[in-house]
């Protein structure tokens, strides 16, 4: 047991190392509570995990876990001059677009699962810390949309006709 507990405080430093932000943070907190950072950090996750697991609202939790933290760093991406965090971003952002839809269809079943916000939340941040976005996107996604991308852009093209016509209908806002 002190061999994971050693496992997961090296993992709360790792990731306090990658992301400063989150170390300044948390090093705000630490000085105000006289509790150590990874204390804290492990005290805070494993409150979460709890709520998660049976709490009210988990379900928006999870949501905020995966979609606000994510949304800074691509904003963090964007800002920066590096173009691979861009990527790793947009591939996350892919991923997670379609886990949602396959989440929405799937809801009524998902419901049923127990501990389901704590399961989905602990992919969402294999997603985000593990790059396990880019391995879904490389293994699932890619292989899917390529078989149909010509068919894709078809109705796409259609779309894009359907909208310009549409346009030639509605009057402008310089119209009036």
């Amino acid at each position: 047991m002190a061999a994971h507990i050693d496992r997961v405080r090296t993992s709360v430093e790792e990731f306090l190392i990658k992301y400063p932000v989150v170390d300044d943070l948390v090093s705000k907190a630490s000085e105000k509570t006289k509790v150590g950072k990874v204390n804290l950090v492990m005290g805070a996750l494993g409150f979460t995990a709890v709520w998660l697991a049976i709490g009210y609202g988990s379900p928006f939790l999870c949501d905020f876990i995966g979609f606000v933290f994510p949304a800074y760093l691509s904003f963090k991406a964007v800002e920066s001059a590096d173009t691979r965090d861009d990527t790793q971003w947009l591939t996350y952002w892919i991923v997670y677009s379609y886990f949602g839809i396959l989440e929405f269809f799937a809801d009524y079943l998902l419901f049923w699962i127990p501990f389901y916000s704590l399961i989905k939340c602990c992919f969402l941040l294999w997603m985000i810390n593990y790059n396990g976005a880019s391995l879904i996107y490389i293994k699932c996604v890619r292989p899917f949309l390529s078989k149909r991308e010509a068919a894709i852009d078809k109705v796409v093209e259609r779309m894009e006709d359907v909208a310009d016509k549409l346009d030639d209908y509605v009057p402008s806002a310089k119209d009036d």
